[in-house]
């Protein structure tokens, strides 16, 4: 299982966030970044330029939950 924390938040506007994530397992590292869109949709990019693409481009992750509790679970499993 792995372990999760949050080490940079970025407030987008009051309810929407960008979050960078670091997950650990073992000796392995990885990091996530997560946009919480007023905590009833988080979309999980592998990278920044993922995060751009979203952004500027409305090109939807692959990863995407509609609760934080799915996500905290998908986190503490994902392959590092």
């Amino acid at each position: 299982m792995n372990i999760f924390s949050s080490i940079d938040e970025f407030y987008l506007k009051p309810f929407r966030t960008l979050e960078t994530i670091l997950i650990q397992s073992s000796n392995k590292t990885r990091v996530l970044y997560v946009y919480n869109f007023e905590g009833n949709h988080f979309r999980v990019f592998d990278n920044v330029m993922e995060v751009l693409d979203f952004f500027y481009h409305g090109s939807e992750p692959e990863i995407c939950f509609e609760d934080d509790v799915e996500l905290d679970k998908y986190l503490s499993r994902v392959k590092l």
